[in-house]
């Protein structure tokens, strides 16, 4: 026991810190291209009709979601001389990549094809990416229990998965118009797809050796709970209900922003590649603010933080809203600050999570981080792919057509969901997190409580054994 916390409570080295966050560049890679482009994927380059391409998107969403906390639980008891999540990575990440190149191949002419190959691609590459995510995700409350540690390794992850996100924003679209000989051309999407899977690969290797050792590699077999026990214990655990009650909402409510964005710029606007500039406007906000937001952790605590984040938040939304897509200075103001706030709220939320495994455990005696990080994510891929299929109900409803000039009705329809609905639901998750009971001191003495309980037990003499 004392070695496993050892090995979770040392300081790690800033090369270890950058190995480690860089996974995320290579999770990113996939997650970023899937959430911003998919959708417009399906329905502007293979053709399908909005709530059909939502519908596929939901589907597959719930699928990986439903994935995640069996993953979870199959991880919690992986032990390997690799340790407990690394052989996910070494594993997983290279069969990843193929996965994620078979979404943009395929047919676009027959329907029926079409959308059969869509889900079955999509279903293929979510099974493969919780495989890899959820391991990776759990890795951060197994390398050290400091919290301030936590923050640290939460904004190099911010930084290299608000990278990933300048790239696959801001390149993604002009490069598959360019290699494809225009949008709709399949060719470029493969190219991306294969480019960007090599490159994720890599970072995942790197934090594979990264993490080595820290992954308590020789920690002894600890005993399996009862379902039960690892039930109550996630139904005490009243922090990581309101964290995730926040982060549904802020998932479902966004959706219908951040999806609707190219739309808005092909048919409001009237360039579909000024939207790509709009993405990687939010994106690179997002890695120039992170470090600050890091900063803001510390001073005045994680519960502010995500207080004080939710403000641009608004703004940004309120400007965007008055600006009615007529001046692209105001658009991209109105981008900037939501880049902003949602990179306090990323910090903030990746920052949070492990301290609501100690919460868990002070509250119940068990610890079980995997499926805690497995359900929390649940829970968000339920709340997209929910959003991302009432998107594709609601372009369908306000009579979307693809690649055609939309109605004056259907244009006030989406630039009216694209504020009211992110509006809320910013509101709604800063009241939730104003409960947060967590601050730097009451974790500080969780973590010291669970420390004195471990060896009291460690301390305590073994029973006699029958001679």
């Amino acid at each position: 026991m004392a070695k496993d916390q050892a090995a979770v409570s040392g300081r790690i080295s800033p090369l270890r810190k950058l190995a480690i966050g860089v996974g995320d560049f290579g999770c990113n890679l996939y997650w970023q291209t899937t959430q911003l482009y998919l959708l417009f994927f399906y329905t502007d380059v293979v053709g399908l009709p909005a709530s059909t391409a939502g519908l596929i998107y939901m589907a597959a969403l719930i699928w990986d979601a439903a994935m995640d906390p069996i993953v979870g639980l199959i991880a919690d008891r992986t032990r390997s001389r690799w340790g407990r999540y690394r052989p996910y990575l070494v594993i997983g990440g290279p069969l990843l990549a193929p996965a994620f190149v078979v979404l943009f191949v395929g047919p676009g002419s027959h329907v029926a094809g079409a959308v059969a190959f869509a889900l079955i691609s999509q279903l293929l590459f979510r099974t493969l990416y919780a495989l890899v995510a959820i391991p990776y995700a759990s890795l951060f409350a197994r390398v050290t229990s400091d919290s301030a540690q936590r923050g640290d390794l939460a904004g190099f992850r911010m930084v290299f998965g608000a990278l990933a996100a300048i790239l696959v924003a801001a390149l993604t679209l002009p490069f598959a118009s360019a290699l494809g000989g225009e949008a709709g051309g399949r060719r470029g999407w493969i190219i991306i797809g294969v480019a960007y899977g090599v490159i994720a690969t890599g970072c995942l290797m790197l934090t594979a050796w990264g993490s080595r050792g820290l992954d308590t590699p020789n920690a002894p077999a600890e005993p399996r709970r009862p379902p039960a026990a690892v039930w109550r214990s996630l139904a005490s655990n009243r922090a990581l209900h309101l964290l995730l009650g926040a982060i549904v909402i802020t998932s479902f409510s966004t959706t219908m922003f951040s999806k609707n964005l190219l739309y808005y710029f092909k048919y409001v606007v009237g360039d579909a590649d000024m939207g790509s500039l709009g993405l990687g406007a939010i994106a690179l906000t997002v890695v120039v603010t992170t470090p600050l937001w890091a900063i803001a952790l510390r001073v005045i605590g994680k519960r502010n933080t995500w207080l004080v984040g939710a403000v641009p938040s608004v703004l940004g939304l309120t400007l965007w809203h008055f600006a009615d897509g007529q001046t692209l200075g105001v658009l991209f103001a109105a981008l900037v600050l939501q880049g902003v706030g949602i990179a306090a709220g990323v910090v903030c939320f990746w920052s949070m999570l492990p301290d609501t495994v100690e919460y868990g455990e002070w509250r119940s005696g068990v610890r079980t981080e995997s499926l805690v990080f497995g359900l929390t994510v649940l829970g968000q891929k339920v709340a997209l792919g929910l959003g991302a299929g009432a998107l594709g109900i609601a372009l369908t409803q306000f009579g979307y057509v693809p690649n055609v000039a939309q109605s004056p009705q259907t244009l006030a329809d989406i630039k009216g969901l694209m504020f009211w609905a992110p509006l809320a639901g910013t509101l709604a998750a800063a009241a939730l997190i104003c409960f947060y009971p967590i601050n730097r001191r009451t974790h500080a003495a969780m973590v010291e409580e669970i420390a004195a309980r471990n060896g009291a037990v460690d301390a305590a003499p073994s029973p006699p054994q029958a001679s």
